[in-house]
């Protein structure tokens, strides 16, 4: 019967978690909240700011804002995640 190859502690230490799948769910969220109907009736007004009407100018400021907000979560993440590969790397881990 085989065995499995004996690894030392320090190749089987798991990476710090991120948290990025928590920090997407708040995204996504926040994006039910800001387009929820009732929030949407808020800003549907008679009212223009900068000739354009302030329901126009809510909805592409709060997608603009979703949008900066996920590509931050994945820019942040993206460097944690190369981080951790370094860290592996530098202790002699099994990192590809």
């Amino acid at each position: 019967m085989a065995r499995a190859p004996h690894r030392s502690p320090a190749s089987l230490r798991m990476a710090r978690p991120s948290g990025i799948r928590e920090r997407l769910v708040a995204a996504f969220m926040m994006g039910l909240a800001l387009f929820n109907p009732p929030l949407l009736a808020v800003f549907n007004a008679p009212t223009m700011l900068w000739g354009i009407p302030l329901l126009f100018v809510y909805v592409f400021l709060a997608w603009l804002g979703l949008i900066l907000a996920l590509a931050l979560i994945i820019e942040r993440s993206a460097e944690t995640e190369g981080d951790n590969r370094a860290a592996t790397e530098g202790e002699g881990g099994d990192a590809p």
